[in-house]
């Protein structure tokens, strides 16, 4: 294979890893990388690498008296990605999974490396639809605004810092 071609099937990869290893179970994940490897054979498959996220979360876990899991780690790195590259993400799993820590630790990382990272936390199950998203009145037409779009409308104002990194979810 010639080296820009192995350069671009490795970009490929690593693209369509990132964007959708995050979704996968741990079964289905191994899977996904078995038919990559046999699309493209030879291409080593490279997990997501950011060195200084990386110890800081190891740190994060530490001080917070946490075991220090490789499967957890690579998780968070994979949230934070999808952080970067989308809207909105949803962290979905069964209760005690570990996904409020899985955030929480992400965010204590993030601004152990002067990054910021706003949460606007909420609980779907918790209220009448009408409460999460809002209603328009029949009589009026006048909109009321629902905890999701009122949180929503308050990211839309925040101003970003010029030197800040920031990632809402």
């Amino acid at each position: 294979m010639e080296i820009s071609s192995k350069y671009e099937s490795q970009l490929v990869v690593q693209a369509a890893r990132i964007n959708t290893l995050s979704k996968l179970t741990f079964a289905d994940s191994k899977r996904f990388d078995g038919l990559l490897q046999d699309i493209f054979p030879g291409i080593d498959l490279k997990d997501i690498e950011y060195e200084n996220l990386r110890q800081a979360l190891h740190e994060t876990y530490d001080e917070h008296h946490l075991i220090i899991n490789d499967m957890q780690i690579r998780k968070a790195l994979e949230l934070y990605e999808q952080l970067r590259q989308r809207m909105g993400v949803v962290i979905v799993g069964p209760s005690g999974s570990g996904k409020s820590i899985l955030w929480k630790m992400l965010q204590h990382a993030m601004q152990k490396t002067g990054q910021i990272a706003r949460t606007y936390v909420m609980n779907p199950k918790s209220m009448p639809r009408i409460q999460l998203l809002g209603h328009i009145d029949i009589d009026t037409r006048e909109w009321s605004d629902g905890v999701l779009t009122a949180a929503s409308r308050a990211v839309v104002k925040e101003p970003l810092g010029r030197n800040e990194k920031s990632v809402d979810y």
